[in-house]
């Protein structure tokens, strides 16, 4: 079963600038494949320059494993160079250096593509579901360019993925992600 972004989740006027990234369980099992963000608890290349925005900055922690160490907050409005990232069961983290990690739903990377997008709405979300699908549009609307993003969570009943519910997100380039709501379902 494939969900697409339906009329009345997109904006009348809404003009499409790329084609619709989809991303989850059903494309991107194990048994299919890995997906866009592999495997968690694995190490990824991903050289980029992280912007704190956490309320109060971002915490810092010394080791990326079940026994890290909280180090320190960053200051709101700094910036970090990033090397990688994981994801661990707590969340998304960005490798720092030194073996010191950015927790990610306190931090902003920028935006070049649908990877990059779907990526920072995760780190915003904090955590992803393991039947999460998402659905990933570069648009131009009344909130101007930027990638709107579609998680849709489903469960299981008897074997049967069963739909719940569906969130959408507005992500922009500088890689600010915005709540917009959760997605009617009719």
């Amino acid at each position: 079963m494939a969900i697409v972004f339906a009329p009345t989740t997109i904006a009348q006027g809404t003009e499409f600038l790329a084609p619709q990234l989809d991303v989850g369980y059903q494309e991107y099992s194990k048994d299919a494949g890995p997906g866009p963000f592999k495997e968690a608890n694995t190490y990824y290349d991903y050289p980029t320059v992280a912007t704190v925005n956490g309320e109060w900055g971002a915490n810092v922690f010394y080791g990326n494993d079940d026994s890290k160490v909280f180090d320190r907050i960053l200051p709101i409005g700094s910036q970090w160079q990033v090397y990688g990232y994981t994801l661990r069961k707590d969340g998304w983290y960005y490798d720092v250096g030194g073996d010191m990690w950015l927790q990610a739903n306190q931090a902003k990377v920028p935006v070049s593509d649908n990877y990059d997008a779907l990526l920072n709405a995760e780190a915003f979300i904090g955590s992803i579901g393991a039947h999460d699908d998402y659905r990933v549009l570069l648009v131009r609307d009344e909130y101007g360019v930027h990638y709107k993003v579609g998680r849709f969570i489903y469960g299981y009943v008897s074997g049967s993925a069963i739909f719940e519910d569906a969130y959408l997100y507005n992500v922009y380039a500088d890689g600010q992600v915005y709540s917009m709501g959760p997605i009617s379902r009719y």
